[in-house]
């Protein structure tokens, strides 16, 4: 009732106006292709975080997708673990994945973390002998 008498004195459609907003603050990770709305404090943080809104867009990724991209697994890898659908999502190989791990690299230099890119490299180990000659390389590095 309060929101009809406002649109009547105001003209204003909130619900519509909400939504736009709202939906402004919608972000997909595409490794895990979960969906996540985030109020507007917490988007702010996370833009000043990325250091831009396009790098929050195209480089947003989970706590737990990135926890395992730094321990060394593969996005095949992870979304073998996580049981995701990745029909919609890009493949692991791709280059929207490929600048993602890069983009994350370079964020994360300042901390000392690190993200393998395993994406032509662990995600074959069809053979042990390729798996041994993979885990050897890994200690050199």
């Amino acid at each position: 009732m309060v929101q009809l008498l406002l649109m009547i004195m105001f003209g204003l459609n909130f619900r519509g106006r909400y939504n736009k907003i709202m939906a402004k603050r919608n972000l997909t990770c595409i490794v895990t292709g979960n969906k996540y709305t985030f109020a507007k404090d917490y988007y702010d943080k996370k833009v000043e975080e990325y250091t831009s809104e396009d790098n929050l867009r195209n480089y947003f990724i989970t706590k737990k997708a990135k926890t395992y991209l730094n321990k060394g697994y593969s996005v095949r890898e992870i979304r073998n673990m996580l049981n995701v659908d990745d029909h919609n999502l890009p493949g692991p190989e791709s280059e929207r994945i490929i600048e993602l791990i890069d983009f994350h690299k370079v964020k994360d230099y300042t901390k000392n973390k690190r993200i393998f890119s395993t994406l032509n490299f662990a995600t074959y180990k069809s053979d042990p002998n390729v798996t041994k000659f993979i885990n050897n390389i890994k200690t050199y590095e």
